[in-house]
């Protein structure tokens, strides 16, 4: 679904200093998978995420979804940023719909469309609220709402959690993951890359994990325990061991040469 080929990606800084945010980065993600992509703060994980948006261009390599290279946004690929997302001027329910009128779907059905998805991320009794009207945590169940009702193959997630409390943020993560079964299990397609600093986040989320670092692709590394994934769940040994190794990676733990060993094996 997604393919990564020797990309790059270079700025300048206002100052003129040159940055290298992406460095010969190559990745292939199949259609279906949940892949979450972790690393410390200016990695280069979100740049990642843009290029496969379409957002940027990179600087060399290239960007390929479902077999086309990448030249710009398209409503196959759906974002959602890390700050709100929603058009403020729109209600709810017309923010929902937007996607699907874009693409010239008619009236009835792109409400009717709308309304579904409002009741799957629980949210059916505010169709009629404006945003402003809405909690945090009620404003990312309608970007997580209208990304799915555009029917987008790739889900881009950009720590869309990462401001909401720790109660909000599961429950978040239990309305994404049936999402995204329900649509994968209908089309075998529903792709998703999902960027986070939160560790125990991706291991509850993720089919797969990325690690990056300094701009390169340093890890790589599934994740096969079953779902759903509860607190217990973490506590299994191949989880505390995933745990143990991400920590590694981000400098939080002085077990790096374990941990990481098994990365060199795989």
């Amino acid at each position: 679904m997604i393919a990564l080929d020797h990309v790059s990606r270079r700025f300048r800084r206002a100052d003129g200093q040159i940055v290298q945010a992406l460095d010969d980065v190559s990745v292939t993600i199949a259609p279906g998978e949940f892949v979450c992509l972790v690393g410390p703060s200016g990695c280069g994980k979100s740049t990642l995420l843009q290029l496969v948006a379409g957002l940027l261009e990179p600087s060399g390599g290239s960007v390929n979804v479902a077999g086309q290279v990448v030249r710009g946004p398209a409503p196959e690929r759906g974002m959602v940023f890390q700050r709100d997302s929603v058009f403020p001027w729109l209600r709810v329910i017309d923010n929902v719909q937007y996607g699907p009128r874009c693409r010239g779907m008619k009236r009835a059905a792109r409400l009717a469309l709308a309304q579904q998805y409002l009741e799957r991320v629980g949210l059916a009794h505010v169709a009629r609220a404006w945003p402003r009207e809405l909690s945090g945590g009620m404003l990312k169940r309608v970007a997580v709402a209208m990304v799915f009702a555009n029917g987008a193959e790739v889900l881009l997630l950009d720590e869309p959690f990462g401001a909401l409390d720790y109660v909000t943020r599961h429950q978040l993560h239990d309305v994404l993951l049936d999402l995204w079964e329900e649509s994968r299990a209908r089309t075998g397609r529903r792709t998703v890359l999902f960027v986070t600093h939160d560790v125990d986040e991706c291991l509850v989320l993720a089919d797969r994990i990325l690690v990056f670092r300094a701009g390169r692709l340093v890890d790589d590394f599934p994740v096969a325990a079953p779902r759903p994934r509860t607190a217990d769940s973490l506590l299994l040994a191949d989880m505390v061991a995933h745990r143990h190794r991400l920590l590694a990676h981000l400098g939080l733990e002085r077990a790096a040469p374990r941990a990481i060993a098994g990365a060199a094996a795989q």
